[in-house]
């Protein structure tokens, strides 16, 4: 069992913060505060520990109990994916309202481990044909980057993050959009599939 010194440390972990940070976050000047949190030799009081919580995109439930009152949910990246763009490197969003939880046990019955999960924002309609709309997100399972026709991906595609189909033709891979009605508009772009493959798309969310 975890107690709430490992659930500070990993919820942090979770946002790719450094203690420094998220000291900075919460306008403590010693970062060895946060060093002390994890370490068992203090514990944030009640109304510190609401800010913390807040910062990291988790309940004050999750930190006391390791679960909310919706049940045990996991902490999710968000690609902030105009940073990531042309970096060659992954970037995650420090905008906390945009930390996205997910049922653990949803995420064990896709077959993903919520570290190797990151969320991923889409802009654009190029795979409305797909039910992906402008503004939605996908979840992307990181460790699933063997290329298999006709799934989806996100992928590096000209120093920019895409969510697209992969399809091979004639042993090329090609990134293939889906949207009928623009097909002009987006055509089918030939790729070396070497390192361009971020994660498997598995699940879509938008709100209405």
């Amino acid at each position: 069992m975890t107690n709430i010194h490992e659930r500070i440390k990993a919820a942090r972990d979770a946002k790719g913060f450094s203690m420094q940070k998220l000291a900075e976050l919460l306008g403590i000047k010693a970062w060895q505060t946060i060093q002390q949190w994890e370490n068992g030799g203090t514990a944030p009081k009640r109304k510190r520990l609401e800010q913390v919580a807040n910062i990291l995109g988790v309940t004050v439930e999750y930190l006391l109990q390791g679960s909310d009152p919706d049940g045990d949910h996991a902490p999710i990246k968000l690609i902030d994916a105009k940073a990531s763009a042309g970096t060659g490197q992954i970037i995650y969003s420090d905008d906390v309202k945009k930390m996205l939880m997910f049922r653990r046990d949803w995420l064990a019955k896709n077959d993903a481990k919520p570290n190797n999960v990151v969320a991923f924002p889409v802009d654009g309609d190029s795979m409305v044909d797909e039910h992906i709309i402008d503004g939605a997100v996908v979840l992307v399972d990181t460790t699933k980057r063997e290329p298999l026709s006709k799934r989806l991906y996100v992928l590096w595609i000209n120093e920019q993050l895409y969510v697209k189909q992969l399809i091979k033709k004639n042993g090329l891979w090609f990134a293939h959009s889906r949207n009928a009605a623009k097909a002009d508009e987006y055509p089918d772009i030939q790729i070396d599939i070497d390192d361009r493959i971020v994660g498997r798309a598995f699940w879509c969310g938008f709100g209405l």
